[in-house]
Order: structure tokens, then sequence, then C-alpha cells
């Protein structure tokens, strides 16, 4: 199969990734090599496999190595890099006050099965049970994130608290938002994860996020997870390919797969929340993370190091990226004044959502205004900041339910 360098190159040093995909190594329905050709299939430059690492030790039953090694034989195949990476969860209580859980992405599980990080000895434990944070704490997302980042790995907060009411056990609380007072130090917060609930949230989300970072000065970069468990493409793969180019045939078989998996996942005694996973299968699919690597070829290695310093921003729906200046980097200030241009070439009218505005933001607050024409097949934008502000600010694009861009300083 031959390789999708030159639609890499036309992107002017940036690789569109998909993240956060399970498969049956965890809770997902298809392979990891189904996995890597739907990345392939939808355009992607690399995929980042992030099974549930509990299920993989305690459900599953197979090792890392087994999940590794998969992971590299679906790259050989596919033609992109396949990186094995990880979904980590832990719970809390607050006597009287909520109970929940919080999900981590490991974008990478070499780092840390490299230094034996995991324990997959012990039975009946989560492989990440005895990691420790500051205070000596088991269990918390604390703990998880002073892990990774000591194994090099962002620090990452993949829809922290539950999905839905659907998912929630008594007692515990429910919220679509991110508890930023227990990550006040992850370098990445997930936008864009899927469903409806971040077309409600996303202007909260950012909100949350210049809050907290007025509050200190850690500044956090965006990733787009699919989180992809459930779809068509996984489950007839045959009758799939045949149907896709037959519109009709095409709209009638997802039809009945949304009808009739939803109605099987809600009365087979599984977890209700697993019933909504096959209506938003074919949304999550679009949900794009792109990182800059410049010249650099597009492997792991640099992947992991685009991330690690914030080289990101996230598209949703038909908006595929093409063009950001300057680049996010989280390492990087950028001689003030600002100077912003984006290029977006192909777009997505969302269903209810109008006007349609291309929004600058800085420090978080909205100071910047443009709409552009939803029937035009490309957005191209361009802005300019006159006054040279004292001391560093943080800017970003924001185009809702399209675009968000990582965060670029700017300092004098």
């Amino acid at each position: 199969m031959p390789g999708r360098g030159e639609l890499y190159y036309r992107r002017n040093g940036w690789a569109r990734g998909l993240i956060h995909f399970h498969t049956q190594f965890s809770d997902g329905w298809g392979t990891v090599d189904r996995a890597a050709e739907i990345a392939r299939a939808s355009g992607f430059d690399f995929l980042i496999v992030t099974d549930h690492l509990r299920n993989l030790k305690l459900k599953t039953g197979r090792t890392p190595e087994e999940y590794v090694a998969a992971c590299g034989r679906a790259s050989a195949r596919a033609g992109i890099p396949v990186i094995p990476g990880g979904e980590i969860e832990v719970s809390w209580e607050r006597p009287g006050v909520d109970r929940s859980e919080a999900h981590t992405i490991a974008f990478s599980v070499r780092p840390l099965l490299a230094t034996g990080a995991f324990d997959w000895a012990t039975p009946g434990k989560d492989p990440f049970w005895h990691w420790e944070d500051e205070e000596g704490q088991r269990n918390t997302v604390a703990a998880v994130q002073r892990t990774l980042r000591r194994h090099g790995l962002p620090r990452v907060a993949s829809h922290q608290f539950q999905h839905s009411f659907l998912g929630m056990e008594p007692g515990e609380h429910p919220d679509f938002r991110y508890d930023l007072a227990r990550i006040p130090a992850c370098d990445y917060l997930d936008f864009f994860y899927s469903g409806a609930v971040d077309v409600m949230h996303e202007p909260e989300d950012i909100a949350l996020v210049a809050q907290q970072n007025r509050r200190g000065p850690h500044i956090k970069a965006v990733y787009a997870s699919c989180d992809y468990h459930l779809g068509p493409e996984v489950v007839l793969p045959a009758l799939d390919a045949v149907v896709r180019g037959i519109p009709a045939l095409a709209r009638a078989y997802r039809w009945l797969f949304r009808t009739i998996t939803s109605t099987f996942l809600r009365w087979s005694g599984g977890h209700p929340e697993q019933a909504a996973f096959p209506l938003f299968a074919e949304e999550q699919l679009t949900h794009a993370t792109y990182v800059h690597l410049g010249d650099r070829p597009c492997g792991e290695e640099a992947i992991l190091e685009a991330l690690a310093c914030g080289r990101s921003c996230v598209t949703r729906g038909s908006a595929e990226f093409a063009f950001l200046l300057p680049v996010p980097d989280l390492q990087r200030r950028y001689p003030a004044p600002a100077r912003l241009q984006l290029e977006l070439p192909r777009t997505w009218r969302p269903r209810f959502q109008r006007p349609h505005y291309v929004i600058v933001l800085r420090d978080g607050e909205p100071i910047y205004f443009e709409p552009y024409d939803i029937r035009s097949p490309s957005v191209a934008f361009s802005w300019y900041e006159k006054d040279r502000l004292p001391g560093e600010h943080v800017y970003q694009l924001y185009i809702p339910s399209k675009f968000l861009s990582s965060p670029i300083v700017f300092g004098a």
C-alpha cells in the first residue's frame, strides 16, 4: 500500500491524527488492524490506540507485549504510525460531597513498559494501582499525572467526570466538564470529545481553562478525542465497504445499524452508556488532532515530541486544517504584537449554529469576532493586533464546533 507522505506535506508540516481509539484489547469491537484501516481510509496520518489498561489486564487477559506488537503489525500493514497508548481511570470519594472518576490518556505506553512502571503481576489489581502522587496517595489524578510526567509523557485530561446521567452509579456526581481543581498541572485538555455534549460545553470549557490559567502560569494544549468503540465499520466491514458507495443503501444500513445495535446494547445487560456509542460513531471519526512536525517524517517519535511541546490544534466535522501561523508551542514565546493566520480548506456547517464566527481569544477572553460565509469552500482568516501589550499573553483561534488551536504565547 503506497504511503501518504504527499498528503502530509501538503499540510505545511502538519500531520492529521486520530486519538483515543478502543479495540478488542479492551472494550472496542474492532481489531487493531481494522482500527488502522479505518484511520487511513478516513484520511488520518497517524493513529493512537488507547485501550483501557485496566481491561487489558483484568478482563481480556492479554499482555501489554501482545498489545504493542499488534500496533506494530497494524502500522506496517496500513502504512501509517499506530502508536500503542492507553486510557487510565481513577476514582475518588469525598463523603457528603461527590463520588466520581476521571480518565487520563497515555499517548504511548512504551516508556512506561520499558521501566516496569506497570504492575501486571498482582492479581485483581489495576496495572497502575500502586502509583503515588506527591502526598503519597494512590488512585488519584495527581498520581497518574505525576507518573506520566516522570516518563516524559504529557499529562492529559480526557472527559473528566462521568459522560452522562446514563453512566452514573448511585451517589456519583455527573459533570460534562473538567474538574480543574484536580488537574491543575495537566498539559492537555480534551476538546470535542463525543456526541453533542461538546457543542453545549465548549465555551464553558474554554472559560474554565482561562480561569485556571489565571491562577497560575501553566498553559494547556488541546487534543480532540475520538473515543471510538463501535460503529458499522467494525461490525460488518465487508458490507460497509460495499454500501458506502451507494448513498441510499449507506443511509439505510447506518440507520439499521444504529437502531439495532443501540437497542441490543441497551437491553443486553451491558453498561447503559454503551448504547449511545453507535449514534456517535461516524461523528467521532471526524475529530482530528493536528500536530506540527515541520520537515520531519511522520513517525512515532516526532509525533510524541510535537505533542509534548503542545504543537497541536483540533478540528471537527468536515473542517480540514491546512495552515496556522505562528505554530502553537508551549515552550516558545513569539515577539509581540500578535499576528495570527489560519486556513481551513473545507468547512462544515453546524445545523443549529448561527451566526458563524472566527473568534480570537486572548487570555481566554474573546477580543475579536469575524463572520465567515458558510457557503465558502474554505475559511481564510488573518488578524493583527496593532498594540504592543506589556507582559506575555496567550492567544487562541476558535471556531465553534469546527476548530480550536492550542495556546500561542506572545510577549514584548
